[in-house]
């Protein structure tokens, strides 16, 4: 009685089993039938319900294992097509918007060098209060704010704002002889700060967006100083920040591209050993 309850148990385990690895197996074809179809998502789902509902199945989790890093290479591969592609299209974008503008590095104090426009150059002559607009190779866009007068007003931030009382400020920068500097020169005070990574707090999206609008500038510190901003100043920083979205993307691009290139050998390694300890 015994060995029959024994044999029927037994022979359930087998039907069993053999009913897994026939579930198993059919998850395995829909994933290698999407991948074929470039559904690589989807692909990849079934090769995880694999492994979920059928755990015990190690030969066709090993089969979905080697089609799984097949799919990484084929996405790693669509992704260095698609950055090629669009760098195609950047790259001589930025070529000719770089026409409008000098470039500035200097070897021994500059990791990333920074463009100006080519007005502003001319400008930074002209001994006037004014906003200035730089990027740099990256597209990280500068905003300086230049205070020229007879006497000091020690700025330390930037007050943008419309007719209608509409304003935005930067955060506060206090003196500190880089990212705030100032001189004195022929007896008048020039006082610079510029504002990067993000201390600008919107300033420079706001003129853009409201490059058509008469805007006030005010620098403020232990004293004030305001005036309109220039239709040439707000020209320039449009011109810059569109400068800007193209070289972010050609950074990011670049980043993008090196990163797939090591994860698709990293890829292609593990799949030729996996493959060979088959």
């Amino acid at each position: 009685m015994i060995k029959k309850e024994y044999l029927f148990c037994l022979l359930l385990f087998l039907f069993a089993c053999n009913s897994n690895k026939k579930h198993a197996n059919s998850y395995l074809k829909n994933a290698q039938k999407l991948y074929e179809q470039g559904e690589y998502a989807s692909a990849k789902n079934n090769i995880d319900s694999i492994k979920i509902f059928f755990p015990v199945e190690f030969g066709i989790q090993k089969q979905g294992l080697l089609l799984r890093r097949r799919i990484e290479i084929k996405e790693q591969e669509r992704n260095l097509n698609f950055c090629d592609s669009m760098l195609k299209v950047r790259l001589p974008e930025a070529e000719t918007v770089k026409l409008g503008f000098l470039f500035e590095k200097d070897p021994k104090y500059d990791d990333i060098g920074k463009y100006m426009d080519k007005s502003q150059r001319i400008e930074a002559k002209i001994q006037r209060s004014s906003i200035r607009t730089t990027v740099d190779e990256s597209g990280q866009i500068q905003l300086s704010a230049v205070y020229y007068g007879s006497r000091p007003i020690q700025q330390t931030r930037l007050k943008v704002s419309k007719p209608n009382g509409e304003y935005v400020e930067t955060l506060n920068i206090p003196y500190d002889g880089g990212a705030n500097y100032s001189f004195v020169d022929a007896g008048m005070t020039t006082e610079v700060i510029t504002y990067s990574n993000g201390k600008d707090n919107g300033v420079i999206q706001f003129i853009y967006n409201n490059k058509a609008s008469v805007l006030k500038a005010e620098f403020s510190g232990k004293g004030k100083y305001a005036f309109t901003i220039s239709d040439a100043d707000k020209n320039v920083l449009v011109k810059t920040v569109d400068f800007a979205a193209v070289l972010s993307d050609i950074d990011k691009l670049k980043k993008e591209k090196e990163k797939s290139s090591q994860r698709l050998q990293y890829l292609e390694s593990k799949l030729t050993s996996e493959q060979t300890t088959e």
